[in-house]
């Protein structure tokens, strides 16, 4: 094993046995009636991640005769996370996960868009995202907690953080990932453009010297990195001129993987990721 591999694994290790320390921490849970409907109740979950820091999450749960399928949804890049569309409501129990700095996670510290990602930077060890991907660990044990969650149907989706959690939590069965903030990175670290991967090739042009360190760092998230302890079924999609990056994850990945090329149609897209996971999850 190369020293990189060693390093690689030792940090993630290291975040992976400090979330399973709160394993025994409260979780209060609280209904929600302005977001509850005909087919779920919907709760505001709140629990501390890795240094204490409080957390939210949206959780719904079906009505009916449980348990059900359970699915954690990774938080996209932005400040503000949604509940649960309607559709996968009735069918999942589903946590909803906003990690440390995002809007109902903010009340210690409140993360900057643009910012979030290089806050940190250069070193491994202070980069805001080891936190951030420790948060989505903490939030998929939560949801596998709740009685009412089937852990033998255990779902993630998202971006780069639903492969890490993946890879981190074998018990995961299946993985729905686009993989946007990380994929291919630190080998094009200078030379980005467009928002936000473009905060990375900022970053180095104002701090020069620390491109390789921030190289490094960059890597230690890229979802390839992860793919051969990630054995969930995988769906992965991109758009097409995605494919050379997304492509050589999708091949990667341990477990029987689909790759998708969308058609930019949002209702068709989703529609094909959503009917793919009711498949496989249905009882």
């Amino acid at each position: 094993m190369t020293e990189s591999m060693e390093q690689f694994d030792s940090y993630w290790h290291e975040v992976s046995d400090e979330v399973a320390t709160l394993s025994d921490n409260p979780v209060k849970l609280e209904e929600i009636p302005l977001h509850t409907n005909e087919v779920s109740t919907t709760y505001s979950a709140k629990f501390f991640g890795t240094g204490s820091y409080p957390l939210f999450a949206y959780l719904t749960v079906p009505h009916g005769k449980g348990p059900f399928p359970a699915l954690l949804q990774v938080p996209g890049y932005g400040s503000v996370v949604g509940v649960p569309a309607y559709e996968r409501r009735a069918r999942y129990v589903i946590l909803s996960l906003c990690h440390r700095g995002q809007r109902l996670s903010d009340t210690l510290y409140s993360a900057a868009y643009p910012g979030l990602l290089t806050e940190g930077l250069p070193g491994a060890s202070t980069y805001r995202w080891k936190e951030i991907a420790a948060d989505c660990l903490r939030g998929l044990d939560v949801l596998v907690n709740h009685p009412e969650a089937d852990e033998s149907r255990l779902a993630v989706a998202g971006n780069d953080l639903a492969a890490i959690t993946a890879a981190l939590r074998p018990n995961i069965d299946y993985m729905l990932v686009n993989p946007l903030l990380f994929r291919g990175i630190s080998d094009r670290i200078s030379d980005l453009s467009g928002y936000p991967s473009q905060e990375f090739s900022d970053y180095v042009r104002y701090y020069p010297d620390h491109a390789d360190q921030v190289a490094d760092t960059v890597a230690m998230f890229d979802p390839i990195a992860f793919a051969k302890n990630i054995e969930a079924e995988s769906l992965v999609t991109c758009i097409e001129g995605q494919r050379s990056l997304v492509e050589p994850l999708s091949n990667a990945l341990a477990g029987k993987t689909e790759l998708r090329i969308n058609t930019g149609r949002g209702y068709l897209d989703h529609g094909y990721e959503d009917n793919w996971l009711a498949e496989r999850t249905s009882a």
